[in-house]
């Protein structure tokens, strides 16, 4: 078993990759469990390799800022695009690399003077992942400002994909549906001034700290049912300030489920299944998941 792993991350390490073994779990909400295994290509020639080496037995992540890994070791390769960073400006057009964190991004555009992801700037995954789930704020959507999205395939091939192809909807493309990786985006923003966009920014995380509480979250839990935000259900349904060990329904805001210290995914699951029963037993309203969990 050592010889086989040995030699399976000499071949990784050919490809451009390198490989952790036992890492411990990465997504926001800081449960204590551990990966089997972490491989981290070093930039988009070494990620085509690695996932058609890989042969559709990992999973692609960015930030896991809306992923739950479970509790214990997760015993599944995953593949980080934590290296994949590189962000550049050419005129009103940006191209980030998948790895490539948002917040980060949106700065980057703000001291340009490049208008049109504002909305963005408190969402805090990577651009690979806003993508592959069209992620939004404050009526703004990153498939509005999308051009072009590079992919590559589970046979390790680089496709480039149109505004029209993406399948793009509500926190939603058919990214994953099609098997497909994401390599970068090009982005088409609008001219402005560095001062303007960042009043705009500084207004859009006023508005946010007003109304989403603060701690280790997986941000909202639940997506919008028929228009409307899951937490109302959630809160009509008397489930603010709901416990279940270490994990707690926010009584700032129904839709987030907060780390209070030492909670487990289990005790995240048991809170957001409690949630999504009671909903629609009250309601009859089937809430969707916009948490992933692995």
């Amino acid at each position: 078993m050592e010889k086989e792993r040995e030699a399976r991350k000499k071949d990784l390490e050919k490809l451009g990759a390198s490989v952790r073994y036992g890492a411990p779990s990465f997504d926001a909400f800081g449960v204590g469990g551990e990966v089997k295994e972490v491989v981290y290509p070093r930039d988009g020639l070494a990620l085509a390799r690695a996932v058609k080496y890989l042969c559709g037995g990992a999973v692609v992540l960015g930030g896991a800022t809306n992923v739950l890994f479970p509790d214990g070791v997760l015993e599944r390769t995953v593949v980080s695009t934590s290296k994949l960073t590189d962000v550049s400006v050419r005129g009103d057009r940006v191209y980030c690399q998948a790895g490539a964190r948002l917040p980060a991004v949106v700065s980057k555009c703000a001291g340009r003077g490049l208008s049109g992801i504002e909305q963005l700037a408190g969402i805090p995954g990577s651009i690979g992942g806003a993508i592959a789930m069209n992620a939004g704020a404050f009526g703004r959507e990153i498939a509005d400002v999308v051009t072009r999205v590079d992919a590559v395939t589970a046979d390790g091939r680089v496709v480039a994909l149109s505004p029209s192809m993406l399948g793009a909807g509500y926190r939603h493309t058919d990214i994953a549906g099609m098997g497909l990786t994401v390599l970068g985006a090009e982005l088409s923003l609008a001219g402005s001034t560095a001062k303007e966009v960042k009043e705009r920014i500084e207004g859009y995380a006023a508005r946010r700290r007003s109304s989403q509480p603060e701690g280790r979250s997986l941000g909202s839990v639940f997506k919008r049912a028929d228009g409307v935000s899951a937490g109302y259900y959630i809160e009509r349904a008397g489930l603010k300030g709901a416990r279940a060990g270490g994990a707690e329904i926010s009584e700032k805001h129904a839709n987030f489920i907060i780390n209070s210290g030492g909670a487990t995914a289990a005790q995240f699951r048991e809170l957001a299944e409690l949630a999504r029963a009671e909903v629609f037993r009250q309601f009859g309203i089937t809430l969707e998941y916009e948490v992933i969990f692995l």
